[in-house]
């Protein structure tokens, strides 16, 4: 008898994932050998359970325990720590896994690629990140991986074949990922950060970008031939940089901001700081005869979707919720498990709506916020089924829910309070004089 009863919606939701889950649960040792959990199909109901239904271990064990079988847990604990590759597994069945094809044999498409940071329970700082590649004409996830702190943003991350155009902000913008990125075959539009990024003119010499904004003097917009170096294979890339001027408002704002985080750091700004605060600098390898200065800095402003992307699935399908310490296997399977819930989620919208009426070649009629998150409230149903909870046992699972011995028992009512709610009869209480 399957752990969880094959309702519908979960036999619809079972055929979204891989076909192959079972046989790639014993290629990762995931799942071994059969007891309470009899096979990989259960196993998986126990990873649906933690990382889209949010459940804990012991909430996971009374689930368990009203679908038939008593199970501790920390034996959920236990099942649930072997399941990392495997989870990464499922994700990556999923995700497109070819590049695109050349220019010639197909059309050009954007990505977007960003970053996020996630906090554990407790944490003082970033615990691990997001990595997400997204296609903002289709509205469709083109890659999802999850790292550890240690590991940054980096273009390298993905694959970008030929005919693809990448966007990314500043912290993309390294030489030998740029570089690299252009090898394959893609094209990027990328902010630039030149403290960061330095430049050189086509000619190989120092590129002062700062006295050439300088001379730029009034100018709402210039443009500049330059190249950048991966100083360790002794490789040049040409690239545009696009520089937009704010205006004076956007200004004044940017150097507040600049001011603020020089003395956060107890320092003062300088004036080359306060001056490039005023300029929106992005760099790109297409040359402007293929997209101009203005459509490349309108372009740039398309990034913002990834954000949006982002922001539904920790809003909406709560997914940088993580309980788990940093480093234990349980993080793991949360954190990619909603990653393959977003995944579910969007395929399930898309199979339904399709994309031609959210696709930005042309007016939009709506996002996908409200879709998405009633179609994520179907999903956790379909995982809970909790139209099955009132045929349980409940007293079984309650056992399976209670407290386990500690040194701090529950709190009870004073002993002499009991008594006497027991045994006093109700009458008038005397008044204090």
């Amino acid at each position: 008898m399957p752990l969880q009863e094959i309702t519908s919606q979960y036999a619809q939701l079972r055929q979204e994932l891989p076909p192959e889950s079972a046989q790639l649960a014993r290629e990762c040792q995931a799942f071994q050998r059969a007891r309470v959990i009899e096979s990989a199909e259960d196993l998986l109901y126990l990873v649906l359970l933690y990382s889209i239904a949010d459940l804990s271990g012991r909430e996971i064990a009374g689930v368990c325990t009203g679908n038939g079988k008593a199970i501790s847990d920390e034996a959920v604990r236990q099942r649930l720590a072997a399941c990392p590759k495997w989870v990464e597994g499922l994700l990556g069945k999923l995700l497109p896994t070819s590049p695109l094809p050349p220019r010639a044999a197909g059309s050009w498409q954007l990505v977007i690629c960003d970053g996020s940071q996630i906090s554990g329970p407790g944490a003082q700082g970033t615990d691990y990140r997001w990595h997400v590649a997204y296609d903002p004409v289709a509205q469709q996830i083109r890659d999802l991986q999850v790292s550890d702190v240690h590991t940054a943003e980096s273009l390298t991350r993905y694959q970008l074949g030929p005919g693809t155009v990448v966007l990314g902000d500043r912290n993309f913008a390294k030489a030998p990922a740029l570089v690299a990125t252009r090898t394959q075959g893609a094209h990027v539009v990328v902010r630039m950060t030149p403290q960061y990024l330095p430049l050189w003119t086509r000619t190989g010499s120092a590129f002062d970008l700062v006295a050439a904004l300088r001379a730029a003097g009034a100018q709402p917009r210039v443009s500049f031939a330059v190249q950048v170096r991966d100083a360790q294979r002794g490789q040049a890339l040409p690239v545009w940089l696009h520089a937009l001027h704010l205006n004076e408002q956007q200004c004044n704002r940017a150097r507040r901001r600049a001011h603020r985080h020089a003395r956060r750091r107890g320092r003062t700004p300088r004036a080359q700081t306060l001056l490039l605060s005023e300029w929106v600098l992005v760099l790109t390898t297409l040359p402007p005869e293929e997209l101009s200065a203005e459509v490349i800095l309108e372009l740039y402003r398309i990034r913002w979707q990834v954000e949006l992307v982002i922001k539904r699935y920790k809003s909406l399908l709560a997914a940088a919720r993580v309980r788990a310490k940093r480093g234990s296997p349980l993080a793991t399977v949360y954190l990619v498990g909603k990653l393959l819930f977003a995944v579910l989620v969007e395929r399930r919208a898309l199979a339904r709506l399709g994309n031609v009426w959210t696709q930005m070649l042309a007016t939009r009629q709506a996002t996908w916020w409200r879709a998405w998150k009633l179609i994520a409230q179907e999903v956790i149903g379909a995982v809970l089924n909790t139209a099955a909870w009132s045929e349980w046992d409940w007293h079984a699972v309650l056992r399976a829910l209670a407290e386990r011995g500690r040194h701090r028992t529950l709190q009870v009512v004073p002993a002499a309070v009991a008594e006497w709610l027991s045994t006093t009869p109700l009458r008038a209480l005397r008044q204090a004089a």
